[in-house]
C-alpha cells in the first residue's frame, strides 16, 4: 500500500485524518475481519501496524488488513489460542490461563484499542512497563483512557469491543454497520482531534 502502515500514518504529524477519513478507515478494517471471521480465520494480531493504507485519493482512503503470520483456522466455535499477538492489543482470555481455546473475538477485543488508536494517533500504554501492562489484562482492569472530545458512538463501540466478557463483544458484521451508521449521520464532524 502505498502510504504503508496506518501505524506510520498516525505517527505523521503532518497528516491529520479527519473524522470521515477515520470512519472510513475503521470501516474498511472491519469489512476486511468480517471477511476473515467468515472463512475462520482468526488473526490474533490485529493492530495499526498491520493495517496498510493507501490515502492516494483524497476523497476515499484504502484500509486493508496484513500480516497473517499468527493467523489460524478455526474448525469449530474455538481455537486454540496461548500467548499470540501484540501485548496492548491482547485480550485478557489470552493472557489469563482460564482456557487454551479462545473464540474470534480476541480480534473483536483487539480491534476496540484500534478504534483508540485511530482516535488519538497514540499507541496504546506507551509509557507503561510490559509487567503493569500484562498485570492490568490478565485482571482486567487495564484500558485506554478515552479523551473527552471522543464522540459517544465511538466511545461506546471501544467499550463494547474491549468487554471483559468475549460473549458481550460485537461481531465485526455489527461493528461495521455500527461505523456505517455513524459515517452517515454526522458528515462534517470528527470522531477527534
Amino acid at each position: 500500500m502505498v502510504d504503508g502502515s496506518l501505524r506510520h500514518v498516525l505517527l505523521r504529524k503532518d497528516r491529520h485524518l479527519d473524522r470521515r477519513k477515520r470512519l472510513i478507515i475503521a470501516m474498511d478494517a472491519a469489512f476486511g475481519m468480517e471477511y476473515l471471521h467468515a472463512k475462520n480465520i482468526v488473526h490474533f494480531d490485529l493492530k495499526c501496524d498491520n493495517l496498510l493504507v493507501n490515502l492516494k485519493d483524497p476523497s476515499r482512503p484504502i484500509c486493508k488488513v496484513g500480516d497473517f503470520g499468527l493467523s489460524k483456522i478455526k474448525r469449530n466455535t474455538l481455537v486454540s489460542g496461548g500467548v499470540r499477538g501484540t501485548l496492548p492489543w491482547m485480550a485478557p482470555e489470552l493472557l489469563n490461563g482460564s482456557s487454551n481455546k479462545v473464540s474470534e473475538k480476541v480480534d473483536v477485543f483487539s480491534f476496540g484499542i484500534v478504534l483508540w488508536e485511530i482516535l488519538t494517533g497514540e499507541e496504546p500504554y506507551a509509557n507503561m512497563h510490559y509487567g503493569a501492562i500484562i498485570g492490568g489484562i490478565v485482571n482486567n482492569t487495564l484500558r485506554p483512557s478515552i479523551p473527552s472530545y471522543c464522540d459517544p458512538e465511538w466511545r461506546s463501540l471501544m467499550e463494547q469491543c474491549w468487554a471483559p466478557n468475549p460473549a458481550a463483544r460485537p461481531s465485526f458484521t455489527e461493528i461495521a454497520s455500527r461505523l456505517r451508521v455513524m459515517s452517515a449521520t454526522k458528515p462534517n464532524q470528527r470522531v477527534g482531534s
